[in-house]
């Protein structure tokens, strides 16, 4: 009877290293619902950046969108609808049917491959062209465009008509240039409807094992969240706590960073990290982002060393991250220790001004146990959080102090410099947007 207790209590323990360690791991989602009480408009002193920049954003993973799946999004101040065709392309178009401003995206049916029909009167609209067709030919419809006339400042007493033709003809809706690239979808935004600078950079992660994704609604504006990256004093006030548990006296965070743009003619020279192993391995990650030369004015690269600090004393060399930042909206991290190597992928979506919906994605080692997934990745999500705290209850000032004398403020101010180039025409869109919302 001993010997089968312990058969039983042996067979139990192989069962759960085979479940914690070998078991087939299946992509998990931790995802908070958006709360409408938690968004507010914040106080702003002088003027604000404008909240929605251009540039290439997520829009949804390749597996979110089936054939035939319509789905509708509001996302930087624009309402779209986006579905894939029966030809397995993604396409997206404004969401409001011209015909009688019903919503494509709810509702609305694939059609003719590349075609989505409006749920409300049947008109259909190509994905690749916008225009309004009549069959499986792709002939355009003839339409008349009526506008309202100023009904306030009309004659009651003189007999008028409400309507004013405007013109016949072909009748258009807007499209979106999409590109669907290793699992992710993505579209590209623009106030002044340019082409693309740049396009969608592919990770260096095949090695990695994709475990997760957190998605969180965070109260702040667009920029704030990839301005940490240069923001290098906040790291050790924000981001030295090593748990909630561990007094920060005990052990902590120690940090030093390095950040600049891809573009600087002396870019690796000045990056270049002083440990023969960790310069090696960031080599590779440069030329592999680096290569893509139309993407080097639009991405910034950060290098961050982390270090344990005990009882302020002692220090051990614990994460080496390298980070590209490519465009306004999208972030991904590198980070390498003697034990295992993680990447994150983050990606923003601006919902409101001050709403931002934030996509933490992460991949790891193979050989690791999944349910470390899960600790890692509410690591990542919990240093996230602590900015949340301060993103809260921050604004923005039309001037800002710097203190150019130290190492910190400079880059921060050179990041800003950066980041600018992506609000071109994006102030006046945001004048100009339709007070309609869902």
């Amino acid at each position: 009877m001993e010997y089968l207790s312990l058969e039983i209590l042996l067979s139990f323990c192989f069962i759960a290293l085979y479940y914690l360690y070998y078991k087939k791991f299946r992509f998990f989602v931790i995802e908070e619902k958006k709360k409408e009480n938690i968004i507010r408009h914040k106080q702003t002193r002088g003027k604000c950046p404008p909240s929605y920049p251009n540039g290439w954003y997520r829009l949804c993973r390749s597996t979110e969108l089936k054939i035939g799946q319509v789905e509708e999004i509001k996302l930087a101040g624009r309402h779209i609808a986006y579905y894939r065709g029966t030809d397995k392309v993604v396409y997206a178009v404004a969401a409001y049917c011209p015909h009688m401003g019903a919503n494509l995206g709810i509702g609305g049916q694939v059609r003719f491959n590349s075609c989505i029909e409006c749920p409300f009167h049947g008109w259909t609209f190509d994905g690749k062209s916008g225009l309004c067709v009549n069959s499986e030919k792709l002939d355009p419809k003839i339409v008349s465009t009526y506008c309202y006339n100023n009904i306030q400042n009309m004659d009651p007493n003189k007999k008028g008509e409400y309507l004013q033709k405007v013109e016949e003809g072909e009748i258009k809706i807007k499209t979106y240039l999409i590109k669907e690239i290793k699992g992710m979808v993505y579209i590209w935004l623009h106030c002044l409807e340019a082409k693309p600078w740049y396009d969608p950079m592919v990770e260096k992660c095949d090695h990695l094992q994709l475990r997760g994704e957190s998605i969180n609604y965070i109260n702040c504006h667009i920029q704030e969240f990839p301005e940490n990256g240069a923001d290098i004093r906040h790291f050790d006030y924000i981001h030295a706590s090593v748990s909630d548990f561990i007094p920060t006296w005990l052990i902590k965070f120690k940090w030093n960073m390095k950040s600049m743009s891809a573009n600087d003619p002396d870019f690796y020279k000045k990056m270049e990290h002083p440990k023969e192993k960790i310069r090696n391995y960031q080599k590779q990650l440069f030329d592999h982002y680096l290569s893509n030369k139309d993407l080097r004015p639009y991405m910034n690269v950060l290098c961050l060393d982390g270090s344990l600090m005990f009882f302020n004393k002692w220090k051990i060399n614990a994460l080496y991250i390298t980070g590209f930042q490519m465009g306004p909206a999208t972030i991904q991290l590198y980070i390498l220790s003697s034990l295992f190597e993680v990447f994150y992928k983050q990606a923003l979506q601006p919902v409101e001004k001050f709403n931002q919906k934030v996509f933490l994605t992460l991949h790891i080692n193979s050989y690791l146990p999944y349910w470390l997934s899960a600790y890692i990745l509410s690591g990542g999500l919990r240093q996230i959080i602590s900015d949340v705290s301060v993103w809260d209850n921050k604004i923005f000032a039309a001037q800002s102090c710097y203190n150019l004398k130290g190492d910190a403020d400079p880059v921060l101010m050179r990041w800003r410099q950066w980041y600018s180039q992506f609000y071109e025409g994006s102030r006046d869109f945001e004048q100009k947007l339709d007070s309609l919302e869902w």
